[in-house]
């Protein structure tokens, strides 16, 4: 009788290493899954797909032309969102007061409840994706698209009510 070692240590398996671009793909095509996971939740509250992102864009920038540029769409696309949300009653359009030319955007208290509603749809759907992961490749995830984010417009300081949910403007869709 013939005794065999096992002396091969099993190792996950290696992902290929990517470039920019990839890295860029995957993440596109993770956020149009959760979208289209996400959306019969969204729909049960009224919601369509941009107005979760839109919501959050009115309640940080607060101007119809911030809006745009924070959704990166361009004015006319961001104006006809905006009807919608208003049309629904969830944000409400006033004189900008230092600027009568211009107009300042805010959320109504229903457009408060219909972000909280789309925040915990997405969260949902997200976490469901999150779920194959330990919990320490959640937490290295979440470190390394943190230190990803320290160098865009609004400062990580700014960002700090976006993982509570705290405070007036934190940037979150």
């Amino acid at each position: 009788m013939k005794i065999f070692r096992l002396t091969t240590i099993f190792a996950p398996p290696t992902i290929p290493m990517m470039n920019g671009w990839e890295i860029l793909q995957h993440i596109w095509r993770l956020q149009q899954v959760v979208l289209r996971e996400a959306t019969p939740c969204l729909e049960r509250h009224g919601l369509f797909r941009m107005a979760s992102f839109a919501l959050a864009m009115v309640r940080r920038c607060g101007t119809p032309s911030g809006v745009a540029s924070a959704m990166g769409v361009p004015a006319p696309t961001a104006s006809h969102i905006l009807r919608r949300l208003e049309a629904e009653g969830w944000v409400r359009r006033q004189v900008d007061p230092q600027d009568l030319r211009r107009y300042r955007l805010a959320l109504t208290p229903e457009g408060q409840e219909a972000l909280r509603a789309a925040r915990a749809c997405l969260e949902e759907a997200v976490n469901r994706r999150l779920e194959g992961l330990a919990p320490e490749e959640r937490d290295l995830l979440a470190r390394l698209l943190a230190r990803l984010h320290e160098d865009l417009p609004g400062g990580s300081a700014e960002r700090e009510g976006a993982v509570s949910g705290e405070g007036t403007q934190p940037h979150d869709p």
